[in-house]
Order: C-alpha cells, then structure tokens, then sequence
C-alpha cells in the first residue's frame, strides 16, 4: 500500500475552527503532556498493589 497526496488532502486543508493566530510550537505546547511524570507515577501505583 502507497500514499499520494491526495490520501492527505483532508488533514492539509485548514480547519475553520482553528485560531491560525496563535503560532504552531504554542498551540503544540498547550497539547504537550508530562509523560515521564505520568508514566512514574503509573509504575509506582503497580508496584504499590503487588
């Protein structure tokens, strides 16, 4: 299986819900997620309930 351009046409067009204001790293940060915080915290409730 292949993909052209064509297979992507849906997700490049711009989404009018989008603030296209706010710069693409910022709105990237906001998204972000700590996930070695999350992943710790995880490994410490398993080992807790064995």
């Amino acid at each position: 299986m292949s993909l052209t351009s064509d297979d992507f046409e849906e997700f490049v067009s711009s989404d009018p819900d989008d603030d296209e204001t706010i710069p693409l790293g910022q709105a990237l940060s906001e998204l972000g997620l700590d996930v070695e915080g999350d992943s710790v915290e995880a490994v410490r409730d398993v080992r807790e309930r064995i």
